[in-house]
């Protein structure tokens, strides 16, 4: 009953344990969205949720200034499944709207961005996202739930990499997404639960 889907509970640590799901409620509390799924890193994070939302042909919109591993992530790896990562200065919101196509996917920003700690409209961003019927995501891993909620500025997705300001104490290794109940729930069985990248 519980592989079937018909019941709920832990069968299998990839798929979920009471730790993790004690941490994934704590996020979604601290963020205020519906639910939260730990990832191994920041990274894997951000790549389920990009792999998830494209496919072969697929882009999406990104401010130019994100973290040195998702700028990699960019230009390095996800060219091998035929993504492009349209990057602009999203500080200017005209740049975001010109670079959407049919194929854009997501629009995915920093704010505060890492290294340099430009500021993006979250607001401006998201009413551009649902113009165009696209996810908002947000790294809000430097200004963390503390200082800033994305969710309640109109994002749709949170990323944290939780090894930072998270964990507090740089001895941990994180990533956590934030979002609708449904997407956390696709995501977890589509891409954490395939690829594996799970939270020790």
């Amino acid at each position: 009953a519980l592989f079937a889907g018909e019941k709920e509970g832990y069968v299998y640590t990839r798929l979920g344990n009471p730790t993790q799901t004690a941490l994934e409620r704590e996020m979604a509390f601290l963020e205020g969205g519906e639910k939260a799924l730990a990832f191994a890193s920041g990274m894997a994070a951000i790549s389920g949720v990009i792999l998830y939302l494209c496919r072969n042909g697929d882009n999406f919109v990104s401010s130019d200034t994100v973290y040195g591993g998702t700028h990699n992530l960019y230009k390095e790896t996800l060219p091998l499944w035929n993504i492009q990562a349209q990057e602009v200065d999203a500080t200017n919101l005209e740049n975001i709207e010109q670079a959407i196509d049919e194929k854009t996917r997501l629009i995915f920003i920093e704010s505060p961005a890492n290294p340099t700690l430009s500021i993006i409209d979250i607001k401006g961003c998201a009413e551009i996202a649902k113009k165009h019927n696209i996810p908002l995501v947000v790294d809000n891993t430097f200004a963390t739930p503390y200082l800033q909620k994305p969710l309640e500025l109109g994002a749709d997705i949170v990323i944290h990499s939780a090894t930072k300001y998270i964990g507090g104490h740089g001895d941990t290794v994180a990533g956590i997404v934030i979002g609708k109940k449904t997407f956390i729930e696709n995501l977890k069985a589509h891409i954490l639960r395939d690829i594996g990248g799970i939270i020790s």
